[in-house]
């Protein structure tokens, strides 16, 4: 396990408090309120570690003793975290179960999937970014975000294949 400084741990600390507020405003204007269970659900999406099922992420929290943090529970948060920018859904093509991913104050990606092993590379290009735009603005659509994924094999599954 990787050690983690102390500044990055105030600096994690202090990326959470931010999604939390701004959190905190999506629920103001849709006249919700911030429950302990909201909160440990938008804690638990910025820690975790790549990308989950909302399935995954009930586990999680009901590991860390949060009786409270059903599965529904969890579906229902999801639009909302999605509004506010603490999440992104993710990898649309890696089975039926959609997939989500932190994304406050984290740098846009984009995904290299391996059709055979599931692995994953994120990336970023900008020529792809500028590309996007200027279809959109081609077609006369203002963008509101993409999931961009490219599928294929990867040198690992390649070279078992050979």
């Amino acid at each position: 396990m990787a050690h983690v400084g102390k500044a990055s741990c105030l600096n994690s600390e202090e990326r959470i408090a931010r999604a939390l507020e701004r959190f905190r405003e999506v629920l103001y204007a849709r006249e919700l309120r911030m429950t302990s269970v909201r909160e440990a659900i938008v804690r638990a999406a910025l820690e975790y570690d790549g990308h989950f099922h909302v399935q995954e992420l009930a586990r999680v929290l009901q590991a860390r003793g949060l009786r409270d943090a059903a599965v529904a529970t969890v579906y229902r948060a999801m639009p909302l975290l999605v509004e506010a920018g603490i999440v992104q859904p993710a990898l649309v093509s890696a089975g039926d179960e959609q997939r989500y991913e932190a994304a406050f104050e984290r740098p846009h990606h984009d995904h290299l999937v391996c059709t055979q092993c599931g692995g994953v590379v994120e990336f970023h290009d900008e020529v792809l970014e500028t590309l996007q735009r200027v279809i959109a603005e081609r077609y006369g659509y203002e963008l509101t975000g993409h999931v961009h994924e490219l599928l294929g094999c990867c040198p690992k599954c390649r070279k078992k294949k050979r």
